[in-house]
């Protein structure tokens, strides 16, 4: 069952991808550097107001749900998160009433924020139940009406607010076959005691989750600080180039295993949960060293063709920063973050965000100033390693977490010879296209030795188990 859901969900996270990477690109070429920035910056605050406001209770949910109590557990789901959605379009027009604020100023985050609240929230519901088609085909929608909603929005505002409000719109209308599922669940009768086990859950989380999203969206509102805003579109625009690369895929193998491991866990079944995570943690190195390989290999040229001059001379020596930082950022969100599922304890997520917020913090305002978007790339590589050093040690010592670091050595010296073999027939005399061609097969080949290697997905499994049913037919032909 594991590898038809790794399937479903990396199928359409892939395609989604590569759809949200077009629009990066579309709204960078649309909007330009600084009206793109200010966009960035907006997506960026929403996702701090997102963290502090309303993350936490999704992932309380994702913790206290029985599939028992279904019914119940998703119907006071929708109610809370409802009334903290509501809290915070409250909170943002009372600004606006006061003067604090203008009305574009407080629009262009809380716009994403309710949409992303949409989405996510009966995302998490379907993900809980195991609807695995239905998740697949609300990313793939998502992914469709983001450039689309995008585009028309900027087009009729030449604004980024109006960008802003355009993907929001995309993220609810893509929630719309989510909703569907989930929604009847709200006719059940609202439970006090399922919503105390919420903010039981989930308290310590309101703060980590929240120092997280400033951790992670800190280096950009610094830079615009220190820079100007200007400067945050192409930074932004690499970056997320980057790591849509890899945390799509990574968001998919989460999607896959810790549903598993959690159901696994509430069954009182601790070596089948040891051994899906230990496979999880596989996946992940997998994703992470040939996801880095082949960013560092191609992105230069991807990035280029994607935004033009202005951003590749910007924003593409940035790279290599970008890349290391978003493989810590995998480890530590999507793998050692889901240890809060596994323990009594939510601290080891505060710990972690601590840790990077402090280091992004420290590092930003030292470099920043003097090294502008390079001290901004380098401030989030700090954040990013010392969250990820923080949460493993957090997962390590309360042995929530199985740490087969000897694969992971081994996936990433496969992955870095490959990358050195591809780097080095840079130096054939040949045609950049054939060049190119070649860095694919040399990866490809690699990857496709750790597959085999070290089981990636349970594909190793399901292909033995193929060539035992070919045989037993054979046999009785």
């Amino acid at each position: 069952m594991i590898l038809r859901h790794a399937v479903i969900y990396i199928g359409s996270r892939v395609f989604a991808a590569a759809l949200n990477l077009l629009s990066v690109a579309l709204f960078a070429r649309l909007a330009g550097p600084e009206t793109f920035g200010a966009y960035l910056l907006y997506l960026a605050s929403a996702y701090i107001i997102y963290g502090f406001a309303i993350q936490w209770l999704r992932m309380s949910f994702f913790a206290v749900y029985t599939a028992d109590h279904s019914l119940s557990i998703v119907g006071t789901f929708i109610r809370t998160m409802s009334v903290f959605v509501g809290l915070v379009v409250i909170i943002a027009g009372l600004t606006v009433w006061a003067g604090i604020f203008s009305r574009d100023v407080v629009a262009g985050p809380i716009l994403p924020t309710v949409g992303l609240a949409v989405f996510e929230t009966f995302y998490e519901i379907a993900r809980a139940r195991l609807k695995v088609e239905l998740v697949g085909v609300a990313v793939l929608l998502r992914a469709l009406f983001v450039p689309v909603g995008g585009a028309i929005a900027f087009t009729l505002t030449g604004t980024a607010t109006g960008l802003a409000a355009g993907v929001a719109l995309a993220h609810v209308l893509a929630a719309a076959p989510l909703i569907r599922e989930g929604w009847p669940a709200v006719r059940e009768k609202f439970s006090a005691g399922i919503a105390r086990q919420y903010l039981k859950y989930g308290s310590p989380l309101i703060l980590a989750f929240g120092i997280n999203a400033a951790g992670q969206s800190g280096d950009r509102l610094l830079l615009a600080k220190f820079d100007s805003v200007g400067a945050v579109g192409p930074y932004g625009a690499v970056s997320d180039l980057i790591k849509q690369s890899l945390v799509v895929v990574s968001e998919a193998v989460a999607g896959s295993y810790m549903p598993h491991a959690k159901r696994a866990a509430s069954d009182g079944d601790s070596a089948r949960t040891r051994l899906i995570l230990t496979e999880a943690f596989r996946a992940y190195s997998f994703i992470t060293a040939f996801g880095s390989a082949f960013i560092l290999c191609f992105a230069p040229d991807l990035i280029h063709v994607l935004f033009g001059e202005a951003y590749a001379k910007a924003a593409a020596s940035l790279v290599p920063l970008f890349t290391l930082a978003t493989a810590f950022y995998v480890f530590r969100a999507f793998y050692f973050g889901q240890a809060i599922y596994f323990l009594e304890s939510a601290s080891a997520e505060l710990y972690a965000s601590t840790a990077t917020v402090a280091a992004g913090a420290a590092t930003a305002l030292l470099l920043i100033p003097p090294y502008g978007a390079t001290g901004a790339a380098l401030a989030l590589l700090a954040a990013q390693g010392a969250g990820c050093l923080v949460a493993a040690l957090a997962a390590r010592r309360w042995r929530a977490m199985p740490l087969p670091i000897l694969d992971l050595c081994g996936i990433a010296g496969i992955a870095a010879a490959s990358a050195f073999l591809a780097d080095i027939e840079g130096l054939l005399p040949l045609g950049h296209v054939v060049i190119l061609a070649l860095k694919l097969a040399v990866l490809g080949l690699g990857a496709a030795v750790v597959i085999k290697v070290y089981d990636i997905f349970g594909i190793g499994l399901w292909t033995r188990q193929l060539t035992l049913r070919k045989l037993a037919a054979l046999r009785l032909v």
